[in-house]
């Protein structure tokens, strides 16, 4: 590659197109640069598009989307159709009879989506930058990477080009380095996640806007899953299982439970306990040699709490305040991290830290979404000033519960993320059967992408249906990606009231330790060796066949029955 195609779109309604030159770097890439002051205010859009990224149906190959919920691979099998994707992660890639390139995304990739068309078999995949959804000028130059990586690679090479980008642009540290002067990361390792939801929030009955001023009079009801004193007997019947180590997270805990009114955490629901029993329930499980966390939200507010402000949210270019999702506690909007980290969470963490709590700190959306802009003039933050402020509360988490975990793994935060609940939702598509997930151009699987790149650097769960695998049969679909994908056990919908649900967690638990040493590891080969048959190995030369197949299958003159898997140790 020696230039790509720009294409501008402004304010007035004309484009203007351009081969635009790439310069060759030290690394063996080939740069697109477009610097700050050649983008001008009146730029609505630009697309970056090159003939490398292109295919014809029926042709061998595919495209790499890192996106949460539509799949990664998008393949040549298409006549007509245009999906639009938000990143994941900073890369994409192509592999065709052309060739196999990976482009990474060094320069205003917060601002980035990704576009799959085809129009009459003919596959491209390019980039749109939404520049008038910066929200202000530019903060930084348009720097795309391209790397020929040969025709011989595949996936997992472009992953691990990027793996390799992270490392040195965010200066991440393998697990195994980081583990030595941290004990509390060593045991959340060691340990599957177990999350127990308490009390949700029920929207009142015939009240659905949260605007109504009935709305903040009105006394929300509680569906209470959990006391913590039935918190404490879940511990005990765990303990007894032979789960000797897990995470344990209390959630809906706070004030209002689950979808409650953050950023209000306390005083803990009464309903529940009250702080009195909260505080006995951490030293029971301190005291079953448990670890202790809860589950929080720094990223939503609430009209309903009283820590509300509008002067906290982030507002648009308008000045309105930014609406989220509206959730049974009522519309959510938005917060500003910076108030959220100036105003509240010292004192939050100096309360759970005083309650006794010892684990890394669940902190639920922060990586789950792009960073919000907001155009507030007290606290103006662009998305990349909004990240660093997301990881400035993340690294206060570190210093006083010793980690710091979050949702979907989007990377923009990825030096101070230390476990994902999960890395994808394709399975949750699958399950509620959604015409998104009808319509996808991409594969229908989970490819184990993110974990390619950041196995071995950042804990994680597979998928949002993983989550709970282990309360499906042996040999079930989630169970076995669940292994492929190397993840870490984690629990959050059982609700634990039977015998079989604690039986669940005890199996996990079980299955999980021959496996532990492979969470040091990255993972450096993938490849499927026959239908339903896959590889994952990792960079000890360890090597896990999983099998989804009806058959049994022969790895190296050893048995893989029919819908099993088997770990494969390095020759000593």
């Amino acid at each position: 590659m020696t230039s790509v195609n720009v294409e501008r779109q402004m304010s007035d309604g004309k484009t203007y197109s351009e081969k635009y030159p790439l310069q060759a770097q030290p690394d063996g890439a080939m740069r697109l640069s477009i610097p700050v002051c050649k983008i001008p205010r009146s730029t609505q859009k630009i697309y970056i598009s090159s003939d490398e990224f292109s295919a014809m149906k029926g042709e061998p190959g595919y495209f790499i989307i890192p996106n949460l919920s539509l799949g990664n691979m998008g393949l040549f099998k298409h006549d007509n159709g245009r999906k639009i994707y938000e990143m994941q992660m900073s890369f994409w890639g192509v592999k065709s009879p052309r060739g196999v390139y990976v482009a990474i995304a060094k320069g205003l990739n917060l601002e980035a989506k990704l576009i799959e068309e085809v129009k009459d078999g003919k596959h491209v995949l390019y980039a749109r930058y939404d520049i008038d959804k910066i929200d202000f000028d530019p903060y930084e130059d348009l720097v795309v990477d391209f790397y020929d990586l040969g025709k011989d690679a595949t996936y997992v090479d472009m992953a691990k080009k990027y793996r390799a980008y992270k490392i040195e642009e965010m200066g991440l540290v393998p697990l195994k380095e980081r583990v030595k002067s941290n004990p509390t990361l060593k045991y959340t390792l060691e340990s599957p996640f177990v999350r127990i939801k308490m009390a949700m929030n029920k929207r009142p009955k015939g009240l659905n806007d949260a605007n109504s001023p009935q709305w903040d009079k009105i006394e929300h009801q509680l569906d209470v899953v959990h006391t913590f004193d039935s918190v404490m007997e879940i511990m005990r019947k765990l303990k007894a299982a032979g789960v000797d180590k897990a995470d344990i997270c209390f959630v809906g805990w706070q004030t209002g439970g689950f979808d409650g009114y953050f950023p209000d955490l306390f005083p803990v629901e009464e309903r529940l306990g009250g702080e009195e029993k909260m505080r006995q329930a951490i030293a029971l499980g301190k005291s079953l040699g448990y670890h202790m966390t809860t589950h929080i939200n720094n990223h939503n507010m609430y009209k309903r709490a009283k820590r509300w402000s509008q002067e906290y949210v982030s507002k648009d270019r308008k000045g309105n305040p930014r609406t989220y999702v509206y959730w049974p506690g009522g519309q959510a909007y938005h917060t500003c991290f910076q108030t959220i980290c100036d105003r509240f969470i010292d004192s939050d963490i100096a309360h759970l830290k005083d309650m006794g709590l010892n684990a890394p700190q669940h902190v639920d959306v922060t990586s789950a979404i792009r960073p919000t802009p907001c155009c507030d003039p007290l606290h103006p933050n662009n998305r990349k000033e909004m990240a660093a402020h997301q990881i400035r509360l993340a690294k206060k988490y570190h210093k006083y519960f010793g980690g710091f975990t979050s949702e979907a793994g989007y990377d923009h935060v990825a030096n101070v993320l230390d476990y994902a609940l999960y890395t994808s939702a394709l399975y949750m598509n699958e399950l509620n059967d959604t015409k998104a997930f009808k319509i996808s151009l991409t594969e229908n699987d989970v490819l184990p992408l993110w974990q390619i790149v950041y196995h071995g650097i950042i804990l994680s769960n597979p998928d949002w249906m993983t989550i709970d695998a282990y309360l499906k049969p042996k040999g079930h679909k989630y169970r076995l990606k669940f292994i492929e994908c190397g993840g870490r056990p984690t629990f959050y919908w059982t609700k634990y009231k039977r015998q079989s649900d604690i039986d669940a967690v005890a199996e996990a638990y079980r299955e999980y330790l021959p496996m532990l040493h492979l969470q040091y590891e990255f993972i450096d080969r993938h490849q499927q060796l026959e239908k339903g048959v896959f590889l994952t190995g990792y960079s000890d030369g360890s090597v896990v066949i999983v099998n989804y197949s009806d058959k049994p299958y022969e790895y190296e003159g050893s048995i893989v029955g029919a819908r099993d898997y088997k770990l494969f140790s390095p020759a000593k």
